[in-house]
């Protein structure tokens, strides 16, 4: 496998992994753009563009996108975060020439026409309530804006009925000219293609952009302490712990990774393990890493009855009291270890997965290597690093606790 960059000179980058074996292409463009480069009017609206991107261009209708895809047996889609939104598609190799044809043209000549805007409004709308109906995506929500307060890393990426509900074409437009016309933007191809084929193909049809400056996020401020409680009839209560952790452009991510493993990453983790195999307080517990390019959170999460709410709160805490104060074994750091291991090299057998790494690693990270060099920076990860990470991210004075659903009547907390 051979990873390979050029740098047009309008600043977007063209990213490309050559697989041999390979014989479907995947190829993606991202714009480092996302829910972060919002404010609460326009909550969503990245979501919404990523949306109306598929909705038609002075040479295709959305259903010619979409059968244009399809006729060769390929697949297209889009997905928006809190800190990119890109758009990508896979086809057989031989196919490769239709897909950039494909995304230039969505990515360049958009309509964002009237009608498909009232329509796609309404399937957002759709997407909303969906969010709103499923307990564990509402708490998510619930729990981001609680703990980041006012800023936009608290705004949740499908946006609100509300905001969603005021755009029309002029501000669409006008944010996708602003936000989504600058320098940054990156394109990846996996595949067994050679790199000068996939760079001079996407070089006639980018190289022509003007682009401005990269747009500068606002930095986090320190995030907001304490217990956010919303009632909701609901069957359980879900409930969130959420502490600061490392960024992603942290030489500690890997670190970070393997104390998540070891905390609740797994069915073998401390917490599966004295939650629900132990005790049978929930079914679904678990803990997680959000990694930002300035900020981070490690957050915990299970859903219980409210009898046991507090018993559950009570044993996390213990687990998170043992891990700090320093608990954590040199043969659970091994084990962490060789679960994110294993877990890369299934990873690496998706093209989407190898589009992903490389993407992430030029907007952020500016390193272009391949994805296998992952193991190496997980074998990297020593005991100690693992202990000192611990004894810092969770101290239970650093946690906020979310919780909706049937609370109990004496209400929860995490106390310090």
């Amino acid at each position: 496998m051979t990873v390979a960059r050029t740098l047009l000179d309008n600043g977007v980058a063209i990213v490309t992994e050559r697989v041999p074996y390979l014989r479907s292409t995947t190829v993606g463009i991202w714009v480092p753009v996302g829910s972060r480069a919002e404010t609460p009017r326009d909550s969503g609206i990245a979501h919404c563009i990523e949306h109306m991107l598929f909705k038609g261009t002075p040479r295709r209708r959305a259903i010619d996108i979409s059968r244009a895809i399809e006729s060769v047996g390929g697949t297209m889609n889009a997905y928006t975060s809190r800190e990119y939104t890109y758009f990508f598609a896979k086809s057989m190799e031989k196919d490769f020439g239709l897909l950039v044809d494909l995304l230039t043209d969505i990515y360049r000549n958009s309509l964002f026409d009237e009608e498909e805007l009232s329509r796609e409004k309404g399937v957002i709308l759709q997407e909303i309530l969906m969010v709103d109906d499923t307990p564990e995506e509402y708490l998510h929500d619930f729990f981001n804006a609680s703990f980041w307060g006012g800023h936009p890393l608290g705004l949740p990426v499908q946006g609100t009925a509300a905001s969603v509900e005021g755009f029309d074409r002029e501000r669409i437009v006008s944010w996708f000219g602003d936000r989504f016309r600058r320098r940054g933007i990156v394109v990846t191809a996996v595949g067994n293609l050679p790199h000068e084929e996939v760079a001079g193909s996407f070089r006639s049809a980018m190289e022509s952009m003007a682009l401005a400056e990269p747009l500068r996020p606002v930095p986090p401020a320190d995030p907001v302490r304490g217990t956010f409680l919303r009632r909701r009839p609901l069957e359980q209560v879900h409930l969130c712990l959420g502490a600061p952790a490392v960024p992603r452009r942290s030489e500690r991510i890997y670190a970070m990774d393997v104390l998540n493993a070891i905390l609740g990453g797994s069915s073998s983790s401390r917490l599966f393990q004295q939650v629900r195999e132990e005790r049978g307080l929930a079914y679904s517990v678990g803990s997680s890493i959000s990694a930002y390019a300035d900020a981070g959170i490690l957050e915990v999460y299970a859903g219980t009855g409210k009898e046991h709410a507090g018993e559950l709160l009570s044993v996390a805490g213990r687990v998170v009291d043992d891990m700090q104060r320093g608990g954590v074994t040199d043969e659970e750091v091994a084990f962490g270890k060789e679960l994110i291991k294993g877990n890369t090299l299934l990873s690496l057998e998706s093209t989407g997965y190898r589009m992903s790494f490389l993407a992430v690693n030029e907007m952020f990270l500016s390193r272009l290597e391949p994805p296998e060099d992952i193991l190496s920076r997980v074998d990297a990860v020593t005991p100690d690093q693992v202990r000192e990470l611990a004894s810092e991210v969770l101290l239970r004075s650093r946690f906020t606790l979310a919780a909706v659903g049937d609370l109990p009547d004496g209400g929860l907390s995490f106390p310090a």
